[in-house]
């Protein structure tokens, strides 16, 4: 089996999930969907019909019970969810899972008369329950369910969807998750998890980049035909469910979850799209530092001098701490709990999910993070924003349960300025201007990754859901192509997107769990940008509404929280706003350049 190319102190930080079950095995785990299950089939005889009629008093009363069985339901899916991330190759993980999303199922359909009569609250209800104060306390929980009423279909219809859906996209999602974790890159001898290869990338030898690429995507052209089966059932599936609920474009349900306009995202995409110019000029100045004829997609990550820094757990650990510390120690302790209690999967480890996440549970019940931690610099960057988002959930822990998640679009803001509060403690200890570029460069690819890739993926989503809605099934090859053609334009000429680079979409779970989810990255580190930008403006006195921003969770409307910081997301201007900081930044390597 594949270990971890070195050791670097995370092999034994793993997560302590006791306090939520002991075991698999545990029999609170049946106990507790059985009560959920029981629960939800009260509420349904006790509400049924009454919705629209109850006055604030009880339509508050109602909520308060609803919340404790959210409190209650969550955690057996939490569960299921954090220890098959652990082992996505465990038979009983996988079992488990099954179990918990199949009775999630179950209760759910007896809820959905409770989002159905939501959602149909007259005006007049609706004000005489804003004007009560305890009731009042649900009031843009009860907005957003309003705004869906056009697109809900009868209980009936709903019913049925919320039974099959154990077996319908989760169930591909699952599938699809399990393939990309049994994928097995051949690099030196050794069959490595896909996670430990794309490191390679960021390797300084070309042909190790070179030869890592290659043989990233051998391993991927393996089981290619079944992802691509697993996303054109995705990519129907989202096509039926919307033609159904007559939304107008294939990512209008996101964007009305996300509680903004399609103009609002389209206007983000043409503003991001119109500045590729910026990614360009970068690739363009980076060719002259690598000193190489025609960059390629293994080129991407490439270091700019042999200054490469590995970090230990605990030196990485430190880094991230300190960084938070200067910044607010309340934010800073807040985030150091994550270390002591055992919140925390850090190692590379066969069967475990890729990439890095941070799991919110409950308001009352903390947060985990998954990482996979390999012992390079940017796994610090990568620690400070999963953190970021961990920091930005305990704050919002005086949310009820309903407010507690912040829309996608505000979702990456605390996890962004995070990083950026870590990468500017690097730099300012930094003296040497070689090791300054080099890390400025990364930081730079960092910030493209979220910004320019995401908006190129979004273009991609859009092309496969069109075309797959007009044409039908959509080939591998297709999707292939489609992809280059949606993600060289942001390279222009400065980098050349090979044919192997074709089948790189076909790991990219976004594009499967969440349509649409991707320009969500954009959005908010473009936000994050301008946030952070604030706080160097302003110092000090920005500490307390910039965490108060962030313990707002998803009680308020992201343009009327953003506000409360100054500045305005519907300003068409915004944007460029943002755009102008990561040119700002490229016209700093281009300046730093010539000193190498």
């Amino acid at each position: 089996m594949a270990q971890a190319t070195k050791t670097t102190g995370a092999e034994q930080i793993r997560w302590d999930l006791t306090d939520l079950f002991r075991s698999p095995t545990d029999p609170a785990i049946e106990e507790t969907l059985a009560e959920a299950l029981k629960r939800a089939e009260a509420f349904e005889a006790r509400y049924r019909g009454k919705v629209v009629l109850l006055p604030p008093k009880e339509f508050a009363a109602m909520m308060r019970e609803l919340e404790e069985d959210e409190e209650l339901a969550a955690k057996p899916d939490v569960y299921a969810y954090l220890l098959h991330s652990q082992n996505t190759e465990d038979p009983a993980a996988g079992r488990l899972l099954a179990r918990v999303r199949e009775a999630g199922a179950e209760r759910a359909s007896h809820g959905v008369f409770f989002t159905l009569e939501l959602a149909h609250i007259s005006d007049d209800q609706a004000a005489s329950l804003y004007a009560d104060p305890e009731s009042a306390l649900y009031r843009h929980t009860v907005e957003e369910a309003r705004k869906f009423r056009p697109h809900q279909l009868s209980e009936p219809e709903e019913r049925v969807l919320t039974d099959f859906s154990p077996v319908g996209n989760s169930a591909w999602n699952r599938l699809f998750e399990e393939l990309c974790a049994r994928i097995r890159v051949d690099l030196d001898g050794r069959r490595v998890p896909l996670d430990e290869a794309l490191v390679r990338l960021r390797e300084a030898d070309r042909k190790v980049r070179r030869d890592a690429s290659a043989a990233i995507t051998a391993a991927l052209d393996q089981d290619v035909r079944t992802r691509g089966y697993i996303f054109n059932v995705i990519l129907g599936e989202k096509a039926i469910d919307d033609r159904l609920r007559h939304f107008p474009t294939w990512i209008s349900s996101r964007n009305l979850a996300n509680e903004t306009s399609d103009e609002a995202v389209r206007a983000l995409i043409e503003a991001v799209t119109g500045r590729y110019d910026v990614c360009v000029r970068y690739y363009r100045v980076k060719k002259k530092l690598l000193g190489v004829g025609d960059l390629h997609e293994w080129d991407r990550y490439a270091p700019i001098g042999d200054v490469a820094r590995d970090l230990s757990w605990d030196e990485a650990k430190e880094l991230v701490l300190s960084s938070y510390r200067r910044f607010s120690k309340r934010a800073a302790d807040l985030v150091e709990d994550f270390f002591k209690h055992g919140w925390i999967d850090a190692p590379v480890a066969p069967g475990k999910a890729g990439g890095a996440y941070c799991m919110p549970v409950t308001p009352r019940h903390h947060p985990y993070v998954m990482l996979n931690f390999t012992g390079k610099l940017r796994d610090a960057l990568v620690m400070a924003h999963e953190l970021g988002h961990g920091l930005h959930d305990r704050l919002a822990s005086k949310q009820h349960i309903f407010d507690f998640h912040p829309p996608l679009t505000l979702a990456e803001t605390a996890s962004v300025f995070g990083e950026a509060l870590t990468f500017d403690r690097i730099m300012a200890e930094e003296k040497d201007p070689k090791i300054r570029l080099a890390m400025l460069c990364t930081q730079v690819e960092d910030a493209f990754s979220t910004v320019f890739r995401q908006v190129a993926f979004n273009r991609y989503e859009d092309a496969c859901h069109t075309r797959r809605r007009q044409e039908g099934e959509l080939g591998v090859e297709q999707l292939g192509e489609i992809f280059q053609e949606k993600l060289q334009p942001m390279f222009g000429d400065a980098l050349i997107l090979t044919d192997e680079h074709k089948v790189w979409w076909s790991y990219v779970g976004h594009f499967l769990h969440t349509p649409g989810y991707v320009y969500a990255y954009a959005f908010g580190n473009l936000l994050a940008l301008s946030v952070y930008h604030r706080y160097l403006e302003v110092g000090p006195t920005f500490v307390d509404d910039y965490l108060d921003f962030l313990a707002a969770g998803g009680s308020t409307r992201p343009d009327e929280l953003v506000r409360r910081l100054g500045m305005d997301i519907t300003d068409p201007g915004f944007w460029d706003a943002g755009l102008k900081i990561l040119e700002g930044m490229v016209t700093e390597v281009e300046r730093l350049a010539p000193a190498t």
